[in-house]
C-alpha cells in the first residue's frame, strides 16, 4: 500500500510540475521578447503595448494555471486522504474477515467434535438397546442362582454318596485284604497238615514194607 500511495503522488506530482513549468516558460519567453522591445528604440509604442498586453495574458494565464494547480492539488490530497481512508476500512474488513473466519473454524471444530461424540453415542446406545432390559437380567441372574444352588446341592450329595462309597470300598479292601491273610495262613496250615500227612503216609508205608519185608523172612528160616 505504502509503495501504491507513493506512486501516486509521483505522477500528480509529475503532472502539475509540467503544467506550471509549461506556463511559466511561456511567460518568460513574452517576458524576454517584452524586455527586448522596450530597449530597442525602433520599436513603435503600439507594438510594445501590444506585447505587454500579450505578456499581462500569460501572466492571467499563468496565475490560472497556479489556480488550477492548486486546485489540483488540493482534490489530490482529498483522493489521496479518501484512498487511504479507504484503504484503512479494507484492512479493517480483512482483519475482521480473518477474524470471522478462525471464529469459525474453532465453531466448525467443535461442532464436528459434539458429532463425533453424538455419533458415538448413537453407537453406544444401538449395542445397549439390543442387550436385555434391567429386568431380564435381573430374573436371569436369579435363575442361574436357583440353578447353581441347585447344582451346588447335587454335587453335596456327590459328595456324600462319593465319600460313603470310599469309606465302603476302604472297608471292602480291608476285608479283602483280612480274607486273603486268612486264605493264605489258611493254604500254609493246608500245607503243614499236607506234609505231615505225607510224612504220616510215608512212615505207614516204611513200616508196611518193613512188616513185609520180616513176613517174608520168617518163612524161609523155618
Amino acid at each position: 500500500m505504502a509503495d501504491d500511495d507513493v506512486v501516486i503522488r509521483r505522477r500528480l506530482l509529475t503532472r502539475t510540475s509540467t503544467v506550471g513549468k509549461s506556463g511559466l516558460k511561456k511567460c518568460a519567453e513574452v517576458m524576454l521578447t517584452l524586455i527586448d522591445l522596450l530597449t530597442d528604440e525602433s520599436v513603435d509604442d503600439a507594438t510594445c503595448k501590444q506585447e505587454m498586453s500579450t505578456f499581462f495574458w500569460e501572466l492571467e494565464q499563468l496565475q490560472f494555471e497556479a489556480n488550477k494547480t492548486e486546485i489540483w492539488n488540493f482534490t489530490c490530497d482529498r483522493e489521496l486522504e479518501e484512498y487511504e481512508t479507504l484503504n484503512s476500512e479494507i484492512d479493517t474488513s480483512i482483519a475482521k474477515a480473518a477474524k470471522d473466519i478462525e471464529d469459525l473454524q474453532v465453531k466448525i471444530r467443535a461442532e464436528k467434535t459434539v458429532r463425533a461424540y453424538k455419533e458415538e453415542y448413537e453407537s453406544i446406545a444401538k449395542v445397549i438397546n439390543k442387550l436385555p432390559s434391567r429386568k431380564e437380567i435381573e430374573t436371569e441372574i436369579e435363575k442361574q442362582k436357583k440353578i447353581l444352588s441347585d447344582v451346588s446341592m447335587a454335587i453335596e450329595a456327590v459328595d456324600g454318596r462319593l465319600d460313603l462309597r470310599t469309606k465302603q470300598f476302604a472297608l471292602l479292601m480291608n476285608t479283602i485284604q483280612n480274607l486273603k491273610a486268612t486264605l493264605n495262613e489258611d493254604a500254609v496250615l493246608d500245607e503243614e497238615m499236607q506234609e505231615e500227612d505225607e510224612e504220616m503216609v510215608d512212615v505207614e508205608n516204611k513200616n508196611t514194607t518193613e512188616k513185609e519185608a520180616a513176613g517174608q523172612s520168617s518163612p524161609a528160616s523155618s
